[in-house]
């Protein structure tokens, strides 16, 4: 097995986990369960930046793997031979950090990513490719920043997105909304749209890495 897959099965692992959890979660919620419904809403906010924050990891280092490995990306292909066995790895890793790493931090969503490997790596990379449902991608993005972002821009694009389709919140739907009522409340494609998010992320990370 490859460096990838490796990557790809520890972020599936993790993401197996968060489903499990999400599965446990909407059938222990509710009057007289559990979980009260507030509970549950809390609890899945949490889930969803965990398994953002896993997504952007795995993308981080999915572009670190290709860099140090890929002979007609920019590193190896500047560089022939490496005093030490480690060295690709450690100077793909400074290339593609913040210069200020670890005190600062470049952003790995993935339209950045995409970009970066468009600079690093040869044509036909991984990232060239769109994934299966790029526009919902960013979607998640967008309820991962309302949670994550106590800021007007962050809620006002993520009210936005619940209004439009394939939503449609009405407005008596939106009083008193909240990012992780929404996440367990509302469906998306048959599921309710924390379990849809999760399998969105699983369905790209299995593209990304067959």
């Amino acid at each position: 097995m490859g460096y990838s897959e490796e990557l790809r099965d520890d972020f599936l692992s993790t993401l197996n986990h968060l489903i499990g959890v999400t599965n446990k979660l909407k059938d222990n919620s509710g009057h007289g369960q559990i979980f009260s419904f507030a509970d549950s809403h809390k609890l899945a906010e949490g889930l969803l930046l965990k398994a953002w924050t896993h997504w952007e990891a795995f993308l981080r280092s999915l572009l670190i793997v290709d860099l140090a490995t890929i002979a007609k990306g920019n590193l190896l292909k500047e560089v022939r031979q490496f005093r030490v066995k480690n060295a690709p790895w450690r100077l793909s890793e400074l290339i593609l950090n913040h210069p200020d790493h670890p005190d600062k931090f470049v952003e790995w969503s993935y339209q950045n990513v995409k970009n970066r490997a468009d600079t690093h790596l040869p044509p036909g990379h991984r990232f060239s490719a769109p994934l299966p449902r790029a526009m919902e991608l960013d979607q998640i993005k967008r309820m991962r920043n309302a949670i994550a972002h106590s800021s007007d821009k962050a809620w006002n694009s993520f009210r936005d997105l619940v209004k439009d389709p394939p939503f449609n919140l009405q407005s008596n739907q939106m009083k008193g909304l909240t990012v992780g009522r929404f996440l367990m409340a509302h469906n998306w494609n048959a599921n309710i749209v924390l379990q849809d998010a999760l399998s969105l992320l699983d369905a790209n990370a299995r593209h990304l890495v067959p």
